[in-house]
């Protein structure tokens, strides 16, 4: 994550950067996962999704996303088998990380990673 610049509605811009994922579980035996990440501002309607990659457990998406957050606003990236995802609701899930509001007011501008 790096650059806070411009205000809209008293949101700051934060430019977001998912760069890769690693060590994915493997949940089916004889396949690996086609994973992608969805970004998403929680509350505020926001959600983008990184490109499908096919069979992989250590995705590399280095894709840019350009958010609005509130000071009371968090981000959720969360990572999913494409494969599984219609099965049934919650297939497919991988993992994901929530960054939290106090925590992107103390890493703005930091260029910091999430491993």
């Amino acid at each position: 994550m790096a650059s806070e610049g411009v205000r809209r509605h008293g949101h700051m811009k934060i430019r977001l950067t998912v760069f890769s994922a690693k060590n994915l579980g493997k949940r089916d035996f004889f396949r690996l996962p086609d994973p992608f990440a969805k970004i998403t501002v929680d509350g505020s309607g926001q959600c983008h999704s990184t490109p499908v990659l096919r069979n992989t457990l250590d995705p590399k998406w280095n894709q840019h996303y350009d958010l609005y957050v509130g000071h009371k606003d968090s981000i959720t990236i969360s990572v999913w088998n494409h494969k599984k995802i219609h099965k049934k609701q919650g297939a497919g899930f991988l993992g994901c990380v929530r960054i939290m509001p106090n925590a992107l007011h103390h890493i703005k501008d930091t260029g910091c990673k999430f491993a």
